[in-house]
């Protein structure tokens, strides 16, 4: 299109007054982390492994029980294995009269793991996750990699495996 007043051509569409070019959005593959704490160490694991997050209970103890099992506690109705994070991750005890239990399925049960606290919910880029490295053979298979968040090293857990271990 021509400007009369002007003689110049003119393209229709284009906005004279844009100074910049809006960059395309770069979606960077993530990971969605539940990052909580035990025995004062940062651990993590994939969201979708964890149902739930509800306060301590009361925790029957099992006679005869491993160290690893906290015991039984009733959750609306649902008799729900607890298990004890601190012990399994060679640790303290978790504090199971102030801290949470993470819900996650297993098989066609629903089993607890106590943990300290919960952090945060993430979603962490693929970038910073590494491989497992210097971590002993004996726990490759329960954590999956370890993930740089805010400058410290968080070991990513595979629930599954750590129960598992626990339960058979």
């Amino acid at each position: 299109m021509t400007d009369p007043a002007h003689g110049a051509t003119a393209v229709v569409g284009l906005d004279p007054y844009l100074d910049e070019v809006e960059e395309p959005e770069v979606h960077v593959a993530t990971r969605r982390l539940i990052v909580f704490v035990v025995s004062g160490r940062s651990f993590a694991c994939e969201m979708g492994a964890v149902r739930e997050v509800v306060p301590s209970q009361a925790v029957t103890r099992l006679p005869g029980a491993p160290k690893e099992v906290c015991g039984l506690i009733n959750l609306r109705g649902t008799i729900v294995t607890v298990l004890d994070l601190g012990h399994k991750l060679g640790h303290t005890a978790c504090n199971t009269r102030e801290g949470l239990i993470l819900l996650a399925e297993y098989g066609e049960k629903l089993v607890g793991l106590g943990v300290d606290e919960v952090r945060d919910i993430l979603d962490v880029p693929v970038d910073n996750l590494s491989p497992l490295g210097k971590l002993a053979e004996a726990d490759s298979h329960i954590v999956t990699a370890v993930a740089k968040i805010d400058d410290h090293e968080v070991m990513v857990l595979e629930i599954k495996e750590v129960v598992r271990e626990i339960l058979g």
